[in-house]
């Protein structure tokens, strides 16, 4: 999570550099939602969800005035004990506009907040789509604190969610389906006729939908989309905003019956503890319910219905595309990365328009729009200019970015379409490149010398790994055991080298990051389907290597473009394999500038902090005692009482097994490690990859065995086994293997992580990587922590969504 908010955080800062977000209005009085000055530039404001525009209707304004006149500007009690009388009256009104009990809230939020916790039951489940609204999300974390069982189905997926019905059913009281009834991303509606279905279908299934950005504007009495879709069933809880199309403050919670809006009224926390509505908005809220049951409403409701159709019209005859089409005051124009996003708003900002984005993190970071809204207070001619503009800005920054309409319908998987106008000047043909580049598809391609004049000493990356990793995960019967590699160098015109790295493309587990007890979970629905929660990946290096893992020459004139020659190359293979989500690594925390964090930023790449790495880096030491004088006092202790003490139990071999029967119990103990390591949850290693590894010299090979003394036993006990690589002068743990009958009693793992700094300083070697995990045995050894990053860029959120609800 907390790589998400970084991410976000500086989304919003680069957003506020460019004027995108926390603007201000600068109009002394605002006559009409419609125009409004900003940065002391005039602009027709499409950024307003006050769908009706009652905001502004003098009926409204004067519940103000008539409120505040008798009531004073707040009245400070909370509602349990004392409430204004307003709210009855206002409470009284929505129910014969909704003919159901409901309680008001002083926002939609805070109503959730109230309303969840107490309808949902101990033994309930809660099924969120994965686009429900932000407010209900963060209702979900409070159910998951109380162990409630939460899962993710994606956007209006029908199938997946009766699935899910059928599934919890068996082992819950109720289901709970939260999901939006328009949805304010995109515009789009919940699936209504299906999930009335369920709900007849289904007992246990209940459903909590929002209508926030559907009242007022739809339905008999402004009821709302969802409303004026489905009856209000019997097992259906339904919230609006008293914000957006109706004018005012505040929420409200619509109930199936009396007795369960009586409980939440007694027992919802935000009811008890947060402040009411205050007069001045009750009034102007009790003004807007007298107008929602008047016979002006559907004159209001038409008007904006003709400009909702006007737009969608309009948006087909300049053949700008829509994610989503649907009849609501929601519009989303699909662009990609924040970059153009933003280059898009800002020039319709420059002709007089304000609109918003819509980007990450509610939607994947390369799948950003132009996001506008559509109220009673414009015009047919406001929209016609505004899209007009839009179409030249639109396709204007399609050319600068070198992307097209195509491009546009590959990422986000809508119709192709192709916009063609005078004004927007073509990419010019036959521009001078300064880059070129070269892709290969085997490591046989490219020299020895050539390659490791960049990864000589980089971690395990040298030309002799890298060719016994190709041969070895190829044609491995296995899919998550076989990988594609891509060679990928940028030269300038002189053939200097600007880039050089390689990637591959696998199937990887979801989880691979994620805390232990959401991998155990994960696991456990693994059991049934081994590929539950996978996925294919496109990343720099491999699954198993290490190091720095793209050559960069940031101090060329060109890294900027060459960086994104690789990024277009790695997207290009991104589709081609159908895969998810592409992955730039390792990054070490030293290296990383702000230069090199904006460029990422701008090519769509999210930072995203990996485990970190652990290294020894002085070896120079001649005796035990004086590696112990290295250390801290504590740590000193440590290592004699839980290292040394025991090392005279154990004797070592570095010989290669002699027999593919001794090699098939070091695999066996490598396997025991690999079944509890969920860490850093990854797909179990194939056995001809240790076989590879022991026919290499540049592999090293530790066994440990305990003495048969020690063990009771005719002859050595084999306890512990580490396979490291040898880069020149750097040496590699990579993977470890244990007796775990003796890791406690003797501290075997402890023991082989001394012996590995002791066989790396006996080869000559200057520095020891130790790799991920285990942080405090590895700094007892005088380890110190590299922090690692990888820059990546996800296809779409559903699988992270998954894991979040599991955490």
């Amino acid at each position: 999570m907390s790589n998400t908010l970084d991410t976000l955080h500086r989304l919003i800062e680069h957003g506020y550099t460019n004027q995108m977000v926390h603007n201000y209005t600068q109009d002394q009085i605002l006559e009409g939602d419609s125009q409004v000055t900003i940065a002391g530039e005039e602009m027709t404001n499409f950024g307003s969800c006050s769908y009706l525009g009652l905001e502004h209707e003098e009926t409204l304004k004067q519940g103000v005035i008539d409120a505040v006149t008798r009531y004073g500007t707040q009245f400070s009690s909370s509602r349990t004990y004392l409430s204004l009388g307003l709210y009855q009256e206002l409470e009284m009104n929505l129910e014969a506009i909704f003919r159901k009990p409901v309680i008001v809230s002083a926002s939609t939020t805070l109503g959730h907040l109230a309303t969840l916790p107490v309808i949902v039951g101990e033994n309930d489940a809660v099924i969120l789509d994965m686009q429900a609204h932000s407010s209900m999300q963060m209702t979900a974390q409070q159910l998951k604190a109380k162990r409630i069982t939460t899962s993710v189905i994606r956007h209006n997926c029908m199938e997946s969610l009766e699935k899910k019905i059928k599934l919890l059913s068996n082992k819950h009281d109720k289901v709970w389906y939260l999901a939006d009834g328009v949805y304010s991303m995109y515009g789009d509606k919940a699936a209504f006729e299906e999930i009335e279905k369920l709900l007849n279908r289904y007992k246990k299934f209940h459903l909590y939908i929002d209508d926030a950005h559907g009242m007022g504007w739809e339905g008999e009495n402004g009821m709302g989309v969802v409303r004026h879709h489905m009856a209000h069933h019997d097992k259906m809880v339904l919230a609006v905003s008293l914000n957006k199309s109706f004018g005012t403050a505040g929420g409200c919670i619509v109930f199936p019956n009396e007795m369960m809006a009586r409980k939440v009224r007694n027992c919802g926390a935000t009811y008890i503890f947060c402040g009411p509505i205050q007069p001045p908005m009750l009034g102007a809220a009790c003004a807007s319910a007298r107008l929602h049951l008047s016979d002006e409403l559907p004159e209001r409701q038409k008007y904006l219905k003709e400009l909702i159709a006007y737009t969608n019209q309009r948006l087909k005859e300049l053949s700008l595309p829509q994610y989503l089409e649907a009849d609501t005051p929601i519009f989303f124009i699909p662009v990609g990365l924040p970059d153009p996003t933003m280059s898009v708003i800002k020039k319709m900002k420059d002709d007089g328009f304000y609109m918003n984005s819509a980007s990450f993190p509610a939607v994947p970071i390369k799948k950003g729009g132009v996001r506008f809204m559509v109220n009673s207070r414009l015009t047919k001619e406001d929209i016609n200019q505004m899209l007009m503009r839009l179409q030249v800005n639109y396709l204007k920054t399609l050319n600068e970015i070198g992307s097209s309409c195509e491009e546009v319908s590959k990422v986000f998987g809508i119709s192709e379409f192709s916009i063609s106008i005078e004004e927007t000047s073509p990419i010019q043909e036959g521009r001078v490149e300064t880059l070129n580049t070269r892709l290969f598809h085997s490591i046989h391609e490219i020299k020895k010398e050539s390659w490791n004049q960049y990864f000589k000493g980089n971690g395990n990356l040298d030309y002799d790994n890298i060719t016994l990793l190709e041969e070895t995960f190829t044609n491995q019967a296995l899919p998550e055991n076989n990988w594609d590699f891509h060679y990928f160098v940028v030269t300038d015109n002189q053939g200097e080298v600007v880039l050089k790295t390689f990637y591959t493309s696998a199937i990887s587990k979801e989880d691979m990051f994620s805390p232990k007890h959401v991998s155990e979970k994960v696991e456990a629905e693994r059991v049934m389907d081994p590929y539950y929660l996978t996925s294919q990946n496109i990343l720099t290096g491999t699954l198993i290597t290490k190091g720095s893992q793209v050559y960069l020459n940031q101090s060329h004139k060109d890294w900027k473009q060459a960086l994104k020659l690789l990024v277009e190359q790695m997207q290009s293979s991104l589709q081609d394999k159908g895969a998810t989500k592409m992955m730039l690594r390792d990054f070490f925390g030293e290296k990383i500038d702000q230069e090199l964090e904006d460029v990422m930023m701008e090519l769509g790449l999210v930072r995203y902090q990996l485990l970190n790495n652990y290294v020894v880096t002085d070896l120079n030491w001649k005796t035990t005692d004086d590696f112990l004088g290295q250390l801290g006092q504590k740590y000193r202790y440590n290592v004699r009482k839980e290292i040394l003490r025991y090392e005279h139990m154990f004797s070592l071999s570095y010989d290669r097994p002699e027999s593919e029967e001794e090699l098939l119990h070091l695999y066996e103990l490598y396997i025991k490690v690999f079944e509890r390591a969920l860490d850093l949850n990854v797909f179990q290693l194939p056995f001809d990859y240790f076989k590879a590894m022991c026919q290499n010299p540049n592999y090293d090979i530790i066994k440990m065995y305990l003495k048969p003394e020690q063990a009771g036993t005719e002859f050595p006990q084999l306890v512990g086994v580490m396979f490291s690589y040898v880069n020149e002068d750097l040496y590699n743990a990579m993977i470890v293997g244990l007796d775990y009958a003796y890791v406690r009693s003797h501290n075997t793992y402890k023991q082989i992580l001394y012996q590995t700094l002791l066989r790396a300083k006996q080869l000559g070697c200057h520095t020891l990587d130790l790799a991920y995990t285990a942080e405090l045995e590895k700094k007892k050894l005088g380890a110190t922590a590299q922090e690692v990053y990888a820059y990546v860029q996800a296809a779409d959120h559903y699988n992270f969504s998954v894991l979040e609800s599991m955490n």
